[in-house]
C-alpha cells in the first residue's frame, strides 16, 4: 500500500470483519482519504468495520439512493444532493414514458413482452440504436420469460441471474454492448454501478419493493448519453 497513490477494493477484500483481511494498523495512518460509494450499505457490519478501521482518515460517502427500507440511519452529514429534478434540467436526464399495457383475457407477461418489442423496433425504425432489459424478481420467472420471449417475440435476448458464471454474464454483457442481442433478462437489477447508455426500454413484469430502488432503477434508462 505504501508504493501507491490510490488503493481501490470491495468490503469483501478490504473490511476487517472479516478474518482473512489484514489491514494496516490504524495508527499507521496510511490513508488520508477514503471515498466510499454504494454508501447506502454503511450500516452494514463489515461496511462500517471498514470505514471506522481508520479514524483518522476523512470519510466521504457516496448513494444515489440514501435511504433504506430497514429505516436504518446512514452515519454520515449530507454536504451535497443532486435531485432527480436538476438532472432533467441539466439535461443529464430525459423524457420517461411509461407505456401501460393492458391484458384482458392474455398472459400479463405476453403482453408486456409483445408491447416491448413493438416499442425496441419502433425505436430502431427512427433511427436510435437502444435495447431492452427485462425485470423481475425470481429465478424460476426469469426461466419463464425467457421462454416466452423466445416464443412469442422475434427478439434475441439471454437471461442473467446468480446461478451464472462471471464468464457467462461477462461474455452476455459483451454480446448486448456489441449489438449481438436485443436485451438481457435479469433478477432484481443488474448489479449496482452497471451502466449502458442504450438500455432505452425497461419491460418490468415484476415491480420493486420500494419507490427509491424504483427511481434509481429508472435512472438507467433515463440518462441522455451520447
Amino acid at each position: 500500500f505504501r508504493g501507491v497513490d490510490v488503493v481501490i477494493g470491495t468490503p469483501n477484500s478490504l473490511s476487517p470483519a472479516y478474518e482473512d483481511v489484514a489491514l494496516p494498523s490504524s495508527e499507521d495512518n496510511i490513508f488520508d482519504l477514503i471515498l466510499i460509494d454504494e454508501a447506502h450499505h454503511e450500516p452494514a457490519k463489515t461496511w462500517r468495520a471498514l470505514i471506522s478501521a481508520f479514524p483518522v482518515a476523512r470519510k466521504v460517502l457516496f448513494t444515489a439512493t440514501p435511504f433504506r427500507l430497514d429505516n436504518r440511519d446512514i452515519a454520515a452529514t449530507t454536504v451535497f444532493s443532486f435531485s432527480i429534478r436538476q438532472a432533467y434540467e441539466d439535461s443529464i436526464f430525459g423524457q420517461i414514458r411509461f407505456i401501460p399495457v393492458v391484458p384482458v383475457t392474455k398472459n400479463p407477461d405476453i403482453v408486456i413482452a409483445q408491447a416491448a418489442e413493438r416499442q425496441l423496433q419502433q425505436d430502431r425504425m427512427n433511427g436510435f440504436d437502444h435495447y431492452l432489459l427485462v425485470r423481475t424478481d425470481t429465478k424460476p420467472h426469469a426461466k419463464e420469460l425467457e421462454n416466452i420471449y423466445i416464443t412469442a417475440t422475434r427478439l434475441k435476448l439471454m437471461r442473467i441471474d446468480s446461478d451464472h458464471s462471471y464468464t457467462f454474464v461477462k461474455t452476455a454483457l459483451e454480446k448486448l454492448r456489441n449489438g449481438e442481442i436485443d436485451g438481457v433478462i435479469c433478477v432484481q437489477m443488474l448489479g449496482e454501478g452497471f451502466d449502458f447508455e442504450k438500455l432505452k426500454i425497461a419491460a418490468i413484469h415484476k415491480k420493486h419493493a420500494s419507490l427509491p430502488i424504483t427511481l434509481q432503477f429508472i435512472g438507467r434508462f433515463a440518462r441522455t448519453g451520447s
